[in-house]
């Protein structure tokens, strides 16, 4: 078997993925992140599955300690994944793929913890 890397540390794994594939980076901490979304929204209210940017500007806008800024926040890391997804492709650095990641993983934590305010 080849030596591949294992990751021990969120650190470690955004390290090397954001060199080696950024827009796969920014892909899977979205899907992490928008599930963290409808699990937190589907906690609160009960929905059906609409789309996420109608989950993230209705239902989790709705949610206490959600402020606008981190709807809007959201929504343009939602519009980034798509651009990745979808064929546009856009130049992404490691540091800002490393950053994106970054700031899916905290906003998740944030959103498993019900009893924090979320900005």
């Amino acid at each position: 078997m080849e030596n591949v890397p294992v990751f021990r540390t969120f650190d470690e794994m955004a390290a090397v993925l954001s060199v080696n594939t950024p827009h796969a980076l920014v892909q899977d901490w979205w899907s992490r992140l928008e599930r963290a979304i409808v699990e937190a929204v589907g906690r609160a209210v009960a929905i059906g599955r609409p789309a996420i940017s109608r989950i993230i500007s209705k239902e989790l806008a709705q949610l206490p300690g959600i402020s606008k800024d981190l709807v809007d926040e959201l929504q343009q890391m939602r519009a980034l994944r798509n651009r990745c997804a979808h064929g546009e492709a856009p130049s992404i650095s490691a540091f800002e793929a490393r950053a994106f990641a970054h700031r899916a993983w905290t906003i998740a934590w944030d959103l498993a913890d019900t009893t924090r305010v979320v900005v």
